[in-house]
C-alpha cells in the first residue's frame, strides 16, 4: 500500500504561466500623448512615437503642431491661430472650440463643433460632420512624408475613398457655414522636418486630388481591377498635362456584393479582387483617357466608357451605392 508521504522520482511539470496582453504591453506615459498650453511654438511627434494611441491637442495659441505618426483618435480643443497637422487617424478626429486655424487631417471620421474660421485639408473615409460652426473652408488632402503610405495602411484608410466635400451640417439653418476650396491648402513646413521628406505638393500626395463637378466638358468612367494601376493612370493624367479633372473615385472589394454584381459588365470574364472606379471630366475626356491606356498601359485590367451617355450611366451605377450611405 502506498504512502502519501513517499517521494516520487518523476519530475513535476510546472504549470504554464499565462501572460496577459496588459502585462506584455509596455508602460505608456499619458503625457507623451498630449500637446497643450503651447504659445508661439513649433512642436512635433516623429514617426513611430505614437503608434496608434489616442492623442490630445488643447489650449494652444500661435503654434505649429505636427503629428507625423498614425493615431487611434484625436481631439483638438480650444486652439487659436494654429497650424495643426495630424497623421492618419484610424477612428475619429474631433475639433472643438477652435478658431482662426489650419488643420491638415486624414481620418476615418471627422467632426467639428463650436469652431470658426478654419481651413481644413481633409481626407475622410466617411461623411464629415459639422455643428454650430461658421466660416469653415474644406479642401482635398494633399500631403506627403516618407512614412505616410505605410501609416495609411496601419490606420485602415483607403486613398480612393475620400469624402472631403460631402459635409453634413447639423445647423444648416443658421446660414452658409462652410464652403469648398478646390485649390489644395499649402502650409509652411519647418526645415527641421525636411528629414522626413515632408511636402504639401499635389504631385507628391498619395491621395488623388478630386475636384467638384464642373457640369461641363465630356464625362468619362474608367474602372481598374488594381489600385496600383489606377494610381499610375491618375499620375499619367497629370504628367501628360491633359487638363482633365478627377471628380470622384471609389474603391470596392469583393465583399461589396452590389458592386460586384456588375463585374461582368465592367471586366467581362476577367476576375478581379477589387474595383476602383474613376469619374473623369473635361474636353475630349474619353479620347485622352483611351490614348493613355492604349499607349502607356496596354497590360492593365481596365474598362472605359465609350460615350458621354454611357459614362453618366456607369457613374450613376457605380457611385450611388456609396453615396446612399450618407443619407442623414
Amino acid at each position: 500500500m502506498g504512502c502519501f508521504c513517499c517521494k516520487t522520482t518523476e519530475a513535476v511539470k510546472e504549470p504554464k504561466k499565462l501572460v496577459y496582453s496588459w502585462v506584455e504591453r509596455k508602460h505608456l506615459d499619458p503625457s507623451d500623448y498630449v500637446m497643450e498650453n503651447l504659445n508661439g511654438c513649433t512642436a512635433y511627434k516623429s514617426p513611430g512615437s505614437i503608434c496608434g494611441q489616442q492623442f490630445v491637442v488643447r489650449n494652444c495659441q500661435d503654434s505649429n503642431i505636427y503629428l507625423l505618426d498614425h493615431t487611434g483618435s484625436v481631439t483638438v480643443d480650444d486652439c487659436q491661430r494654429c497650424t495643426i497637422v495630424l497623421g492618419p487617424t484610424k477612428q475619429s478626429v474631433f475639433v472643438r472650440d477652435t478658431i482662426n486655424s489650419t488643420v491638415v487631417v486624414a481620418c476615418g471620421q471627422f467632426r467639428v463643433r463650436d469652431c470658426a474660421s478654419l481651413k481644413i485639408s481633409l481626407f475622410c473615409s466617411t461623411q464629415p460632420v459639422i455643428e454650430s460652426s461658421r466660416e469653415l473652408q474644406f479642401s482635398c488632402y494633399q500631403f506627403f512624408y516618407n512614412h505616410l503610405p505605410d501609416q495609411f495602411v496601419k490606420a485602415n484608410l483607403n486613398i480612393w475613398n475620400n469624402n472631403w466635400r460631402t459635409v453634413y451640417d447639423y445647423t444648416w439653418n443658421e446660414g452658409d457655414n462652410w464652403a469648398v476650396n478646390e485649390e489644395p491648402i499649402v502650409i509652411e513646413l519647418p526645415e527641421e522636418l525636411h528629414k522626413y521628406g515632408i511636402a504639401n505638393e499635389s504631385k507628391k500626395s498619395i491621395v488623388p486630388l478630386t475636384k467638384c463637378n464642373q457640369q461641363s466638358g465630356e464625362n468619362c468612367f474608367v474602372a481598374f481591377g488594381c489600385g496600383t494601376e489606377a494610381l499610375r493612370f491618375v499620375q499619367a493624367l497629370q504628367s501628360h498635362e491633359t487638363d482633365l479633372l478627377l471628380i470622384k473615385c471609389n474603391y470596392y472589394d469583393s465583399k461589396d456584393a452590389k458592386v460586384f454584381q456588375e463585374q461582368t459588365r465592367l471586366f467581362g470574364n476577367k476576375k478581379v479582387e477589387s474595383i476602383i472606379g474613376l469619374h473623369i471630366q473635361g474636353s475630349y475626356a474619353t479620347s485622352k483617357c483611351s490614348t493613355i491606356l492604349t499607349n502607356d498601359f496596354p497590360q492593365f485590367t481596365t474598362m472605359i466608357s465609350k460615350t458621354d451617355t454611357e459614362a453618366k450611366e456607369l457613374i450613376k451605377m457605380f457611385f450611388h451605392i456609396f453615396e446612399n450611405e450618407f443619407q442623414p
